[in-house]
């Protein structure tokens, strides 16, 4: 299924649950970001329960995310927050990087959000315009950062059909009755 469209903002997911009895929400999914896929969508059996916690955080308080980082290119915002958050140097102390996690790390977008974005890192804010900006790393392509904005109405709608697909499947699993 597919929720929002490739071209702009897009979740494509395909639940393939596992024989399980704590019922696992598992299948193959990915993100379409101006038409970019974002994810493997063909590796299988994939978790969507950390894609869920961190989509509904956003969706929880959409604003939180908004933030003026004071850079003209989504490029530098991507390497600013990559440094507080995951590159921090020698010189830095460890109350700063837990000064800078509190902070920043409201930012992290899908980075170890399931399987299917292994080999990526991602961000996202919400600039005073009222565009989500997210900005993805994939490392088997010569770590090329890829920069996109989504209208904020279109970004809140799909993520939250999304969530809310995932909260009526999940609410619906069959319960362990032995």
């Amino acid at each position: 299924m597919i929720f929002g469209d490739k071209k702009t903002y897009a979740i494509e997911l395909y639940h393939e649950p596992l024989d399980n009895f704590a019922f696992y929400m598992t299948g193959r999914m990915c993100l379409h970001l101006n038409s970019i896929p974002f994810g493997d969508i063909d590796d299988p059996a994939c978790s969507f329960y950390i894609t869920y916690l961190r989509l509904s955080e956003k969706m929880n308080d959409i604003e939180a995310i908004t933030y003026d980082f004071g850079y003209e290119k989504d490029i530098d915002v991507f390497e600013f927050l990559d440094v507080k958050l995951y590159m921090a140097d020698d010189s830095t102390t460890y109350e700063q990087i837990i000064v800078d996690a509190k902070k920043y790390q409201k930012f992290d977008f899908l980075t170890n959000g399931g399987e299917m974005f292994d080999g990526t890192k991602s961000f996202a804010y919400l600039d005073k315009n009222e565009f989500v900006h997210i900005m993805i790393q994939i490392f088997d392509q010569n770590d090329k950062i890829i920069c996109i904005t989504v209208e904020k109405n279109t970004f809140v709608s799909v993520t939250n059909e999304f969530v809310e697909w995932y909260k009526g499947a999940y609410s619906s699993r069959p319960v362990d009755t032995e």
